[in-house]
């Protein structure tokens, strides 16, 4: 069919009308938030809220119900927004039309009355805007549900939605000849006004590479209000990239205060532009470093731990102090186009960076904001350097030295302990020493140690983006070594012919007294710290023979007694090694039952403190033995034997500890009686009486 000219009439020259003209944005701010709305009460589109319901009627009217419309077709949205009226006349979707839909809602007794009436509320204002917004927005809404509806949508879907017959057929065939499906264009047509007009110009121009292009125009959309807000975008672009040009133009020839107006108006411009933003940054850091910027104009910073605080100067109150309020921007020194913000819309002259990078040089900018808008060049700090320090730092005196231990930050690559002082005697470091020592990240043992006081300094490194290390301010502590007496070495046991003593000797200790103490405590490692302890136990006493030390100890049966060496110089002592004496019980009772030709049972008494105890048992030619155990003695089970069934003795004997020395007490035995022997074979039965008489009369018969 061939398509209708300019001047002629359809019916005369038999061409069909062209295809309406569809819109390529809905054309509303907050559209999508509109959109869910409209959802949650059930509407398709807007169409569908300002059709409101109609008041019942009056039961006592005069004249019965009022005249209403014979047919309802729907609405019609080519050529304006229209709904059908009383009468068959069309009324137009004006003002007046959308308050009536309005009070319509609010008087109704539908559950979706008040949250209707304030979405039409949203529509009103739409129409203030733009007498066409709401046919704009409505054909808009119809055009993607046709679109979704399948992908040659036809009459019948667009009658479905409401649309008049008369209009239903063009618009479809006109979704169908090319409205954008859901997809990234479609959805960058709907946010766009959300974005502009603002200042969020790169934010609206990656919207803008998404937009559906029309076939009429190649470089452009063909809708009217999405071409303004596209025009509106590239000729802020365009003044955004001349004050840009001039910045940088003014920057390379040393004009910073030029440089930092063109960069601000770029900024205020196009806020989220990074180039602008770290073109100013860029400048207003080397506005901070002149060394005649005027006094007040900057901002000083103070590290605490892992925390940068900044403080600046508030405007007076004639440059409207109480409606100012910051944003504050940290980036490494001379990175402008790495900067974070760490926060924003802080109302007194201070802020608190409580997540600054350790190791590297920071800046920075607070950017005051009047209204949400930038009001001035930012105020940048010199560079800070954040290193924490160690914490917990505490010096502890041990035998020939000095422990220290700390708690390093999570970030520190490297710790560093320099040591300072003098020794006492010849031996020593000499005076005014420094000794960098070997240590640990979080500890230092330094030993052997002179006697005397000496200062420790502690360092934290950190890696800086080159790999070297930057280190933190040192933190100092002051221990004093003290002299030390030199351990027992050794010690040396006899046992006694009668059994029941034993005699301990050791030789003195190099350097200071040497004992013996009953240890009640755990067991400690030779030339540990015991100086708390030697006052509160008596020592034993001992008898000096020749060069060395003796003491003789007969513990009780049931006993175990540990004794520790210990070398005491005046308020010092350390430990020396330690011996374990055990004097187990004699078993009392020994009970042994045969309870099978080749199995007995054992029972006994505990020799305390015995951990084990051996079983033995022999019949002269075969024997076994079995280790038992106090746990499994303590259960109350009896000690299975496998033994023969000739008589056995049975030998039970105390185990000392691999570690003690023990007082072993003489074996408990006991008998086992051999097994009886098994009963005669039972004799056969005699035979009856009818067997008798029967082998008789057979004997007879016999020739």
């Amino acid at each position: 069919m061939a398509v209708l000219r300019p001047g002629e009439h359809p019916g005369a020259s038999g061409a069909r009308p062209p295809l309406p003209t569809l819109p390529r944005c809905p054309g509303l701010r907050g559209y999508l938030r509109l959109r869910d709305e409209f959802a949650r009460l059930n509407f398709r589109h807007a169409a569908d809220a300002l059709r409101a319901p109609t008041p019942a009627p009056a039961h006592d009217a005069v004249f019965g119900t009022l005249p209403k419309a014979a047919t309802d077709d729907g609405f019609r949205v080519l050529d304006g927004l229209w709904f059908p009226g009383r009468g068959g006349i069309w009324q137009r979707a004006d003002l007046s039309f959308v308050r009536q839909a309005r009070g319509r809602w609010l008087s109704s007794s539908d559950a979706r009355a008040d949250t209707a009436a304030a979405v039409v509320d949203t529509l009103e204002t739409l129409v203030r805007d733009d007498a066409m917004g709401l046919r704009h927005l409505v054909l808009w809404e119809v055009c993607c549900l046709l679109r979704d509806g399948g992908e040659r949508p036809g009459e019948a879907e667009a009658v479905a939605l409401g649309v008049h017959r008369g209009e239903a057929g063009l618009l479809a065939s006109a979704v169908a000849a090319g409205f954008p499906a859901t997809g990234p264009a479609r959805h960058a047509a709907e946010t766009l006004n959300d974005v502009w007009p603002g200042v969020r110009l790169r934010e609206a121009e990656r919207l803008v590479t998404r937009l559906p292009r029309a076939c009429e125009y190649s470089d452009g959309p063909a809708d009217h209000r999405l071409t303004a807000l596209v025009d509106g975008v590239r000729a802020r672009a365009a003044e955004v990239g001349r004050l840009a040009a001039d910045g940088a133009e003014a920057e390379a020839t040393g004009a910073l205060r030029t440089a930092a107006r063109a960069w601000l108006g770029a900024l205020r411009l196009a806020r989220d532009d990074p180039r602008a933003q770290a073109g100013l940054l860029r400048v207003a850091a080397l506005l901070a470093d002149d060394p005649f910027a005027p006094a007040g104009s900057g901002v000083t910073a103070a590290t605490d731990d892992r925390a940068v605080r900044l403080s600046w100067c508030a405007p007076e109150r004639g440059d409207r102090r109480g409606d100012v309020s910051y944003r504050v921007l940290r980036f490494p020194d001379g990175a402008a186009d790495l900067a974070v913000e760490t926060a924003a819309g802080e109302r007194g002259p201070h802020s608190v960076d409580a997540d600054a990078p350790v190791g590297r040089p920071l800046r920075y900018a607070v950017v005051p904001l009047l209204r949400d808008r930038i009001a001035g060049v930012p105020r940048v700090t010199a560079p800070v350097l954040l290193t924490p320090v160690v914490t917990e730092l505490r010096a502890t005196v041990v035998p020939g030295g000095v422990r220290l231990r700390w708690r390093p930050d999570p970030a520190a690559a490297e710790v560093r302990v320099t040591r300072s002082g003098a020794g006492s005697d010849a031996g020593g470091w000499g005076a005014s020493s420094l000794v960098r020592l070997d240590c640990e990240h979080d500890r230092v043992l330094d030993v052997p140690l002179a006697p005397g006081t000496y200062t420790y300094e502690v360092r934290c490194g950190y890696r800086d983006p080159d790999g070297d290390l930057v280190w933190s301010r040192g933190v100092t502590v002051t221990a004093r070594a003290e002299q030390w007496p030199s351990p027992v070495e050794e010690l040396t046991v006899r046992r006694h012919a009668d059994g029941g003593r034993v005699t301990i000797a050791w030789r003195p200790p190099a350097l200071g007294d040497g004992l013996l103490l009953p240890w009640t405590a755990g067991p400690v490692e030779p030339g540990t710290d015991v100086s708390d302890l030697v006052g509160l136990v008596d020592r034993l006493p001992a008898t000096a023979v020749g060069a060395e030390s003796r003491v003789e100890l007969a513990p009780a049966p049931e006993q175990r007694v540990r004794v520790t060496a210990v070398s005491v110089l005046g308020e010092r002592a350390v430990s020396g090694p330690s011996l374990v004496i055990e004097h187990p019980a004699a078993i009392g009772v020994l009970e042994v039952r045969r309870v099978a030709a080749d199995r007995a049972e054992l029972r006994f008494d505990w020799p305390e403190p015995a951990v084990l105890v051996r079983a033995a048992w022999t019949d002269g030619q075969r024997g076994g033995e079995r280790r038992v155990a106090r746990s499994a003695h303590r259960a109350g089970h009896p000690v299975d034997l496998p033994v023969s069934a000739a008589e056995c003795t049975v030998t039970v004997t105390p185990l000392p500890r691999p570690d003690a020395v023990a007082i072993t007490p003489p074996p408990t035995r006991a008998t086992l009686p051999a097994a009886p022997p098994p009963p005669p074979p039972p004799a056969p039965p005699a035979p009856s009486r009818w067997i008798t008489w029967w082998r008789r009369h057979w004997r007879r018969r016999r020739p």
